[in-house]
């Protein structure tokens, strides 16, 4: 007979063992969460000077709606979060979705 107890314990380990990555990152940020307001304000300047380069890209010659549509959306919108207070974890990965979206965009810019 299987027990809850058991069937609990196994789904704990699977869902530890499959989550590397993001562990981690979850991880760092609870580290660095008590100095959030600190580490918000870099995050909303770094984050919008990234998409701002990823927006004069996107304009640059032939516009590239998508890449403009994402770089406004992505930044307006992590650094709405950190301008309204959301626990740091979202404000974290808000601007990692930001940051990464944005600079791969800026080499897809750069190459096209």
């Amino acid at each position: 007979m299987v027990t809850t107890e058991n069937l609990t314990a196994e789904k704990t380990i699977q869902k530890t063992n499959s989550m590397g990555i993001t562990a981690y990152i979850n991880k760092k940020i609870a580290e660095g969460e008590r100095n959030s307001i600190g580490v918000s304000i870099i995050l909303i300047t770094v984050g919008s000077m990234i998409a701002s380069i990823t927006a004069a890209l996107a304009v640059n010659g032939e516009v590239n709606l998508f890449a403009l549509i994402f770089a406004c959306v992505t930044a307006m919108g992590a650094n709405a979060a950190a301008i309204s207070q959301r626990p740091f974890k979202i404000i974290a990965w808000a601007f990692i979705i930001n940051i990464l979206g944005n600079i791969s965009l800026i080499f897809y810019l750069l190459m096209s």
